[in-house]
């Protein structure tokens, strides 16, 4: 097979840096990636120069089937807070230039599984759908769904009811429900693989992709926290139903956060791709929680 061309929208915001670099990596390219393509709004920033001097074109024009002719993949990592009409406007660009393969900016959670507790974000679903609309369906899109960023879930903790300060974790539904979280690194590390591989074969991805990174429970990290810092973690519940109305009335994102964390709906670790990217850990190790933790110092160092 002859190597591809890809694109990646937003490739120089904060996934869409990761996800060049993978695709810039010596362990795919030249032999499987050829051409890698940013397009960006600035082509004079630091991270696009950077980018540029790891090999990457870097395109700032307008983005339609012109500026797409010759790639086989776009990625997707524009912020969904962006308009609704610019990813259409990148997938239709995509399918109109002839590229096999299309992955639209999900990479959260899975909002099949949540029911009409997804509706914070049902506009993921509807660029989505869209996609797989055009040319009767021709362009292979991959939804892929990772759980939480796993070095962005703790930023802001006291918004997951994490308490440092007081060594109070508040749990929103059952703490031993686990939940699925995966790191960016290797988030870009799956996308390289499922690009290539969906290229090759678009029957071998399936249309809906989710990772398990690692997956882990409110109750086992008050516990790997208190380890961590000498000291333990009174673990609290929270009022499930209060959140459930707050997503419902409000469509508020970190409750629906709270929800899918307290109530295993965002737990993929027995339906997932990671044996089909990553077989057996043979291309990389996934990053665990302990890790994590440990990296952290306890969830105090970011």
């Amino acid at each position: 097979m002859s190597s591809i061309n890809v694109a990646i929208a937003g490739g120089t915001g904060n996934l869409g840096v990761p996800v060049t670099r993978a695709f810039l990596s010596s362990t795919v390219r030249p032999s499987q990636v050829n051409r890698v393509v940013v397009l960006t709004r600035d082509a004079s920033s630091a991270k696009a120069k950077e980018l540029q001097s790891l090999g990457a074109e870097i395109y700032d024009g307008t983005v339609d089937a012109k500026a797409l002719q010759g790639i086989d993949v776009v990625v997707n990592t524009y912020s969904h807070y962006l308009p609704g009409e610019v990813s259409e406007n990148l997938a239709k660009a995509a399918a109109d230039a002839g590229a096999k393969v299309y992955f639209p900016n999900e990479y959260g959670m899975d909002l099949r599984s949540l029911g009409k507790y997804g509706k914070p974000y049902e506009g993921k679903t509807i660029r989505a759908d869209f996609a797989r609309q055009l040319n009767n369906g021709a362009l292979k899109v991959v939804s892929l769904y990772v759980g939480a960023f796993l070095e962005i879930l703790f930023r802001y903790p006291m918004a997951l009811g994490i308490d440092l300060p007081n060594r109070v974790f508040t749990v929103v539904g059952d703490p031993a429900a686990k939940f699925s979280s995966s790191s960016i690194i290797n988030i870009a590390s799956s996308i390289v693989r499922l690009a290539i591989l969906a290229v090759q074969d678009p029957s071998s991805v399936p249309d809906h992709a989710r990772l398990n990174g690692t997956a882990f429970s409110m109750a086992e990290l008050a516990e790997l926290v208190g380890k961590e810092q000498g000291s333990q973690i009174q673990v609290n519940f929270g009022d499930l139903e209060a959140v459930k109305a707050k997503i419902e009335n409000e469509d508020d994102k970190i409750a629906l956060a709270l929800y899918a964390m307290g109530t295993g709906t965002m737990d993929y670790s027995n339906d997932n791709v990671n044996e089909l990217v990553n077989p057996d850990e043979s291309l990389w190790k996934w990053v665990s929680i302990d890790g994590e933790v440990k990296r952290t110092k306890g969830l105090t160092s970011f």
